[in-house]
C-alpha cells in the first residue's frame, strides 16, 4: 500500500461504503459503528475517521513540520 494525503480520507471511506453496499454492511464488516462511517463520509470528527481508516487497514500519521525560519 502507497501512502496518500489525508486528504483522499474521504474518498477512500466513500470507496468503502460503496463496495461493501453501504454504511451499516461496512460497519457490521469491520465491525465498528456506523455513526463513525457516517462521520467520517461527512467530513465530521476526526477521531471517527481515523477509527474507519484503521479499522480499513491505513495507519494515519500526523507530523508536525517547523516552518521555515520560524524556529531557531
Amino acid at each position: 500500500m502507497t501512502e496518500r494525503p489525508i486528504s483522499d480520507a474521504q474518498s477512500i471511506v466513500s470507496d468503502a461504503v460503496e463496495l461493501a453496499g453501504g454504511q451499516h454492511a461496512l460497519a457490521r464488516e469491520l465491525r465498528i459503528s456506523q455513526s463513525d462511517i457516517s462521520q467520517a463520509v461527512n467530513n465530521g470528527r476526526t477521531d471517527s475517521r481515523n477509527r474507519v481508516l484503521n479499522a480499513l487497514g491505513y495507519a494515519v500519521v500526523e507530523v508536525i513540520r517547523p516552518l521555515k525560519g520560524q524556529n531557531r
